[in-house]
């Protein structure tokens, strides 16, 4: 955007009277700086300021809307050149071609194999959006005739016509239906604009080269026509791929309006005849930057890898991809069918219902909200648990719909089995496979019919009233500690050196007790010292300030579960300071209750502006630090948003008797696979939450994610290096990861927070 938020709220009333939906003026600038809100939203703001703010905030490129009804379509907008440095607001559209040359039989022919594409993927509905109506000679009565069989097919129109005379005939059909004339040129562009005018329809402009292009644009916009839309084709590919480019580029990053018009690729004109050709090629100019794409056919074989596609370029980086929660019906299945259990994560649904589809066997495929996670990240997260289920099967009546009462859940959440048993009295909570693949089987052997079978006895059990929800209960420590295990100290051979907080050395977190381990998770609901032990000892052997401890949402046994784990570790090992990491806030809360400040305050982890913020308020009642991350729903768009999210948190604190100090701001780090451009904003805001004083950490490992093994240390331990000298201060790392370590103590040495000595690295 032109504006920044702070240029913006220079304008703004200044009321916080929150009508906007927002909770500050200062908030509301920053979204409509982003483009998330318009001005029209607020109230108060006087007109003249909207005037003068309306068109510098505006995005480069001017967004259109073609067609009518369900044949409306959004063209342009766009505000970036790639998907990972924000999001790309408009998906580019896909036209088939129909002439005067053809017979009425082609042409139908032509229109039913069209129609044939049209199916539903991940919410969103694939089909051809335009039909392409060509002029090329042979009487404006069968031009007419054409455009007549287009609007019978049900679909947005674009007319290609430079025939001023055809082009008002085909108008006076189809202007209802607000179609695209594209027909302007240097030699007629006055008639087509007149026409254009009359019938209020957008204007497609064509010219030899991009410089007689740029002229004829700036005619059309001195005629007070900024309705038009860009023919970009060229010669040959490669042409048409520079003028695409060039006029994007010079839009969006030279900020020159006058080509920020939405675009048209029209693959028949070099690539005429050859299907697999146009196929080709319609996948470049989806990724770069056609708005609309001509092709000469359009069948179901092309249409899958092309939609495909689209989908994974114009859906929200900073958004995870899922599909709807509700019950989907496979194989036939109906009231009567199993029933079995998944997440909403777009690749778990595809992974799954395909295995499940290639079994034969009919299944009723529920899916949950659990925010667009994996299985275990949703877990761990709370988002897929006892409750978040027990609240999908009541949201869509399950028990009224279906009949069934076998349950079958994934196997990598096998511990969730008793709870879910609890919450759904009645059924029979079976464990599937923890691979998709092994579905097929499991499925057709009946092998759930054994657990069902086990889980009978407690699902005709008389339905008993619900203890009233943990989260509800007031705590009651001396009971909870009745519950915990006795604490055996154990010489592990490492005892923590102790931290002083008030030091100005880098703090690490150790990440490495986290209940997705499978060992972790094993040894947390046994109650099994050793495997977390282990890696404690080996964290903190290795340099770790911090240890978190990540019990996962843990619904049913979350305090006494935190309670132990904190004793656990702070008796054998003299009061490490630990980050208590949960979903369950009453389990934080229980943790807290144990807690053994001697070494450091304990770690809230995490609160963010959205749902979570009320961990702020946890951490205040309990004198306690706060991993806040810069996010509400989603990953912010950039530095702005963050900062936004930022103040929002630190006011909450700061209002709760909070010092700044306890409030430990996360910028979010992304992964570099996919979202490379970003990882310079995040370091930028690092410098912004130093240059205001305030502290900060974060996952940093995440950047490494799906990068090789090999290349994991040194992107991290890089990363790390950088960070630091913006002013991180702590960070959630493998403190096992040696060059990592090693980076952070000769940072330290070079910022001057720790007296070198030759042994640095020892000490």
């Amino acid at each position: 955007m032109a504006l920044k938020g702070l240029d913006i709220f220079k304008l703004s009333p200044k009321k916080n009277c929150k009508e906007c939906g927002c909770p500050t003026c200062m908030a509301f600038c920053m979204k409509v700086a982003q483009g998330a809100l318009s001005l029209d939203k607020c109230p108060h703001f006087d007109p003249d300021a909207v005037a003068k703010l309306s068109e510098a905030t505006a995005p480069p490129m001017k967004t259109l809307e073609v067609g009518t009804g369900a044949n409306a379509h959004k063209l342009g907008g766009e505000t970036v050149l790639f998907r990972h440095e924000k999001t790309l607001v408009s998906k580019n559209l896909f036209a088939v071609n129909l002439c005067t040359c053809m017979s009425p039989e082609e042409i139908d022919a032509k229109i039913a194999e069209m129609k044939k594409v049209d199916y539903e993927r991940i919410g969103e509905r694939m089909f051809v959006e335009f039909l392409f109506c060509s002029y090329i000679g042979n009487g404006v009565d069968k031009y007419v005739e054409l455009v007549k069989k287009a609007m019978a097919a049900d679909r947005a129109i674009i007319l290609e016509c430079w025939d001023v005379e055809a082009a008002k005939a085909a108008l006076e059909v189809c202007k209802d239906t607000k179609p695209i004339l594209d027909g302007a040129t240097l030699e007629n562009w006055e008639a087509m604009n007149g026409l254009a005018k009359e019938y209020g329809v957008t204007l497609g402009l064509y010219a030899e080269n991009l410089s007689d292009l740029y002229d004829l644009v700036k005619k059309l916009e001195d005629a007070g026509n900024k309705n038009l839309v860009l023919d970009v084709t060229g010669k040959t590919a490669k042409e048409t791929l520079a003028n695409a480019v060039i006029v994007r580029r010079t839009a969006l990053k030279d900020g020159d309006r006058s080509f920020g018009y939405p675009s048209i690729v029209n693959l028949n004109r070099f690539a005429k005849g050859d299907s697999r050709l146009q196929t080709a090629y319609a996948a470049m100019f989806t990724e770069k930057y056609g708005s609309i794409i001509v092709m000469e056919n359009m069948t179901y074989a092309e249409a899958l890898p092309l939609y495909g596609l689209r989908q994974n370029i114009f859906t929200d980086p900073q958004k995870p991809m899922k599909v709807e929660a509700k019950v989907y019906p496979l194989n036939g299945a109906d009231e009567n069918s199993v029933c079995a259990l998944t997440v909403d994560f777009a690749l778990t649904y595809f992974l799954v219902s395909g295995e499940m589809e290639r079994s034969n066997c009919p299944v009723n495929l529920l899916i949950s909200d659990a925010s667009g996670m994996s299985v275990l990240t949703a877990w761990a997260a709370g988002k897929f648990s006892a409750s978040t289920i027990k609240k999908f099967f009541d949201e869509n009546d399950i028990n009224n719909k279906i009949k069934s009462r076998t349950l079958i859940i994934p196997g990598k959440v096998a511990v969730m089995k008793g709870e879910i048993q609890e919450k759904l009295p009645g059924w029979r909570v079976v464990v599937g496979p923890t691979e998709a693949v092994m579905l097929p089987k499991f499925l057709k052997d009946k092998e759930y019919l054994a657990g069902a079978e086990e889980a009978e006895a407690a699902a005709a059990a008389p339905v008993v009233e619900a203890a009233p929800a943990e989260e509800d209960k007031p705590l009651n420590f001396e009971e909870l500690q009745l519950k915990v295990p006795p604490i055996e100290v154990v010489d592990m051979g490492v005892s923590y050196k102790g931290h002083n907080p008030e030091a100005q050395t880098f703090v690490t977190i150790g990440e490495r007790i986290h209940c997705i381990s499978p060992s972790i998770r094993k040894a947390m609901d046994e109650r099994d010292p050793g495997p977390i032990l282990k890696r404690a000892a080996e964290q903190i052997a290795a340099g770790a300030t911090y240890l978190d401890v990540n019990i996962g949402p843990a619904e049913k046994d979350g305090p006494e579960r935190m309670m132990w784990a904190v004793q656990l570790l702070q008796q054998n090992f003299n009061n490490v300071p630990l980050a208590l990491d949960t979903a369950n806030k009453k389990a934080i809360e229980a943790g807290i209750k144990v807690y053994n400040r001697s070494n450091g305050k304990p770690i809230v982890n995490s609160a963010d502006a959205g749902s979570r913020i009320e961990n702020i308020d946890l951490a205040a009642a309990n004198d306690a630090i706060v991993i806040a991350l810069c996010s509400a729903d989603g990953i912010a768009k950039d530095n702005e948003e963050r900062m936004m999210h930022c103040h929002n948190m630190l006011e909450r604190g700061l209002s709760l008797g909070m010092e700044a100090t306890d409030l430990w701001f996360d910028p979010l780090f992304l992964v570099v696979k996919g979202m490379q451009d970003k990882q310079m904003d995040v370091l930028n805001a690092i410098k912004l939450f130093a240059d205001e004083g305030l502290k900060s950490t974060g996952g940093l490992s995440n950047n490494s994610n799906g990068a090789p093994k090999t290349l994991r240390p040194i992107m991290d331990a890089t990363l790390v290096a950088m960070a630091m000298m913006q002013g991180l201060t702590s960070a959630i790392v493998n403190p096992c990861d040696l060059r990592l370590m090693e980076t952070i103590k000769t940072c330290d040495i070079i910022k001057n927070h720790v007296l070198y000595s030759d042994s640095y690295l020892e000490l």
